[in-house]
């Protein structure tokens, strides 16, 4: 164990997702009854589906599993990830300080196994810093990352590709976030995705010619 440690000691910035997730509590404590409403008309016709909450419970340990993974198979892709998560939530906590959001809830009638962990989710986590999604983001983010790099054959990247959707879709079906939110979050993800790889692979060409032209130099 201890040599795996060693030999491993990058996945502790993996630590910095659950240090976001603090992040994110203490900012939702701030949040006063000027937060702005984000449901609109459609989401009210959005019907309440509770099963949808496996989904949505799931994510809590799906971050940690992906990145578990890209760090011990892919450090590069590792890093990268890593590296868009943090800047795009990062937006996201200055976003919830400017611009705070709550969601309306609704009334749960229902007393099945799914509607009790609704509850729970709703009891523990207050409908603010609803815009954008990090759920919602931390999904499409993966998704991406998979699909454009490849990871895997393409029967469990469908699988894979399919339950994170389901993670997105249950934000709008348990009436945890709106529409906009989803919209929000998929966006900031696909933004900051492409600005982190522009930058990083800009300064990969800039390395590339800079060693190029030492070893002309050298050999010249």
């Amino acid at each position: 164990m201890l040599l795996f440690l060693k030999n491993n000691r990058h996945l502790l910035a993996i630590l910095t997702v659950a240090a976001h997730g603090l992040i994110y509590l203490l900012i939702g404590g701030l949040a006063g009854p000027d937060a702005v409403s984000v449901n609109s008309a459609i989401d009210d016709r959005i019907p309440y589906v509770s099963w949808f909450v496996i989904f949505y419970a799931a994510w809590i340990v799906i971050p940690y599993i992906s990145l578990l993974y890209l760090g011990l198979t892919n450090r590069s892709l590792y890093w990268r990830t890593l590296i868009i998560y943090n800047a795009a939530v990062m937006v996201c906590n200055i976003i919830f300080i400017v611009y705070p959001t709550h969601m309306p809830r609704p009334d749960i009638a229902g007393d099945s196994l799914f509607d009790r962990l609704v509850l729970f989710i709703y009891s523990n986590d207050r409908p603010v810093n609803c815009f954008p999604s990090i759920h919602c983001l931390t999904s499409y983010l993966l998704f991406v990352t998979m699909n454009r790099h490849r990871l895997f054959s393409i029967v469990p990247r469908i699988a894979f590709s399919a339950f994170l959707w389901g993670i997105i879709a249950s934000t709008v079906l348990i009436k945890q976030h709106a529409l906009i939110d989803v919209a929000g979050g998929i966006a900031l993800a696909e933004i900051t995705y492409r600005i982190v790889y522009y930058v990083l692979d800009k300064q990969r060409k800039m390395l590339v010619t800079t060693q190029s032209d030492t070893s002309v130099s050298l050999n010249g």
